[in-house]
């Protein structure tokens, strides 16, 4: 089967930069991100990017939001592709599947730049298990490739796993609290990401799991490394509109998923999911490239951090010296 691969061809004194996604995604993450969807294609991401709602004169009773949406971001690709970089992204052929099934992609993506962009240097870029991917084929030490970059990516493992068995019980105490049209499709995202979650995809990220044990990349001087990792975990608020006067006005009924996790027991509570440890879904020290000469944590979490300004600066200051 052809792999669904998005070239752009930038300027010639230009190296390449490859883009791969993370766990249950596609390449539309990296190019359209706002019309993307997480957790399984089951969200879209387009309200993680929401800002608090204004008060407002429209009539809102009874209605929950949450937040206003922008028309746009930016992320990575639109500001390389503004920069003259030569950018290539594809969507795995096996989203959820193994990591070697995505390595092997790569490596059908590499014969083709190869072709489209003979001797010129790669930088490959990795989102969550997609750095772990950019890793796994680096073993074949690529001459071309010059810089690995790493984005909240799950080195030491993630546990985050363990918080399924939890998410039934989750799902319970916000159907108390949401308006009852909205329980249905709670139950059902829910039930997606509890199947995600249990699945042998994430099973393979688990912190000791038989992946890591057989990783054999090796630190290169001729390559630059840098890693990135998020210390937010708060991905989503719901707000209910209360009437004052003449005017709407928001009240914050939750966020997800930190309003969540006091009704789980203290220690059953990963790093993954608690805010400053963590991103949501990799903790700020796993997210640490073992041999990266520099990193950085930022205030974002595991999906904003793809368009935080401090990882497109350094990104840029790395690709300049390649």
């Amino acid at each position: 089967m052809a792999l669904d691969i998005t070239i752009h061809k930038g300027r010639t004194d230009k190296p390449v930069v490859i883009f791969v996604h993370g766990l249950g995604t596609d390449k539309s993450i990296w190019i359209t991100p706002l019309e993307t969807k997480i957790f399984a294609k089951n969200i879209p991401l387009k309200y993680f990017t929401a800002t608090p709602p204004k008060a407002t004169s429209k009539l809102q009773k009874g209605k929950i939001t949450t937040g206003e949406i922008p028309d746009s971001v930016d992320s990575l690709w639109p500001i390389l592709k503004s920069n003259g970089y030569n950018l290539v992204c594809w969507t795995q052929s096996r989203p959820v599947g193994p990591i070697d099934a995505a390595v092997n992609d790569l490596k059908k993506v590499m014969l083709q730049i190869k072709r489209v962009f003979p001797e010129k240097p790669i930088a490959l870029i990795g989102h969550s298990r997609g750095g772990l991917i950019a890793r796994k084929y680096m073993e074949l030490k690529s001459p071309q490739i010059k810089a690995l970059i790493t984005i909240a990516s799950p080195h030491d493992g993630s546990s985050l796993s363990n918080i399924g068995k939890y998410l039934p019980f989750l799902s319970g105490v916000i159907s108390n609290i949401l308006p009852r049209e909205t329980h249905g499709t709670i139950s059902s995202v829910l039930k997606r990401i509890i199947d995600l979650i249990d699945g042998n995809a994430l099973k393979e990220l688990m912190p000791g799991a038989e992946f890591f044990k057989h990783l054999k990349d090796t630190r290169s001087e001729k390559i630059r490394y840098l890693s990135f990792g998020g210390l937010q975990t708060e991905i989503l608020n719901i707000y209910k509109w209360e009437k004052r006067g003449t005017r709407f006005y928001p009240n914050k009924l939750l966020t997800i998923p930190d309003s969540l996790l006091k009704f789980v027991p203290a220690l059953a509570v990963p790093d993954e999911i608690t805010s400053g440890k963590g991103d949501i879904m990799v903790t700020a020290d796993s997210s640490v490239l073992p041999w990266a000469s520099e990193h950085y944590n930022v205030k974002a979490n595991h999906f904003t951090i793809l368009w935080d300004r401090k990882v497109i600066k350094k990104t840029l200051e790395i690709l300049q010296k390649i």
